[in-house]
């Protein structure tokens, strides 16, 4: 039918004295919501048109497909034929309105409009109104759940496996605490007063600076050397502490008068001449020194 709608088209274009000539033709009129309507769009003309954008033209209708534009050439004229299939989803008619061609010789062709009608779907109320069945009660298949429960313990298996041979095999490296080689007490007091020395505070007039560091360097050799605790004690306690590790009297005497000498010039603001610092400075490698004899000889005892 299609076929001889496009035959006769093109003779009365062949025929007729309008140079384009523009029809559309739908398979039917009505259809119900959701299915298709085809119609076909022929074109004849010898000049070159624009194309319209049908899809938005047509709305609210969907175009459900496209079809291929054919061409046929007949002594200079061409004749296009296009398949188009629309739908809705909604009841009523539309009008699918006319399409304007547009040639690049500035004239514009129209189509003829189509009206088209998407019924509802009819009910049958010839059938009766049943309630909702229940869900059926499915018996449990072993044979269907079997390869499930055997899946699961292979994996629950190689989960215990792989438990076991971490544990067997991943141990941690012990770890190792370097031995940090201790030096002597009496070695460290004697660099630690070379360096005070080297510092030079007396020549550049920080009295109080150099005998606060001199009594941090002695005090520090006696709690390694005595193994007592002097660095938060005043003067008074750390003599009697020195007492109390029985060190030499007259080893005492000279720690005392050298500590009661920083006690002036840190709390007292005094500031001895040079020669008086420089005889302490000398006389606290000599307490070091008597001091670890001193203790040499109790232990070799």
């Amino acid at each position: 039918m299609n076929r001889l709608f496009y035959i006769l088209f093109f003779c009365a274009f062949t025929v007729g004295l309008a140079q384009t000539q523009i029809a559309v033709k739908s398979d039917t009129n009505y259809v119900f919501i959701g299915d298709v309507i085809h119609v076909d769009l022929y074109v004849a003309t010898d000049q070159n048109l624009i194309w319209p954008a049908i899809a938005e033209l047509v709305e609210p209708l969907e175009v459900q497909d496209f079809g291929e534009i054919d061409t046929t050439k007949k002594s200079n004229k061409f004749l296009y034929h296009q398949r188009i299939a629309l739908q809705s989803f909604d009841t009523g008619r539309f009008n699918m309105p006319s399409l304007a061609f547009a040639s690049l010789q500035g004239d514009t062709f129209y189509s003829d409009s189509l009206a088209l009608a998407f019924l509802a779907v009819p009910l049958d109320t010839t059938n009766a109104i049943f309630d909702i069945k229940e869900p059926i009660h499915v018996p449990f298949n072993f044979a269907e759940a079997q390869p499930y429960i055997l899946a699961f313990l292979a994996f629950l298996a190689l989960v215990i496996l792989l438990i076991y041979l971490i544990r067997r095999f991943w141990k941690k490296a012990p770890t190792v605490v370097p031995e940090v080689e201790l030096v002597p007490c009496e070695i460290e007091a004697k660099e630690a007063l070379t360096k005070l020395e080297a510092k030079g505070y007396l020549a550049k007039g920080k009295v109080k600076t150099h005998y606060v560091e001199l009594t941090e360097i002695l005090r520090h050799y006696f709690d390694r050397e005595f193994e007592i605790d002097t660095l938060e004690s005043t003067t008074e306690e750390t003599i009697g502490l020195l007492k109390g590790a029985q060190v030499n009297p007259d080893i005492v005497k000279q720690i005392a008068a050298l500590l009661e000498q920083a006690d002036l010039v840190k709390f007292a603001k005094s500031n001895p001449d040079l020669r008086t610092s420089s005889n302490f400075m000398s006389q606290s490698f000599s307490i070091v020194a008597m001091c670890h004899e001193m203790k040499m000889e109790v232990t070799d005892a």
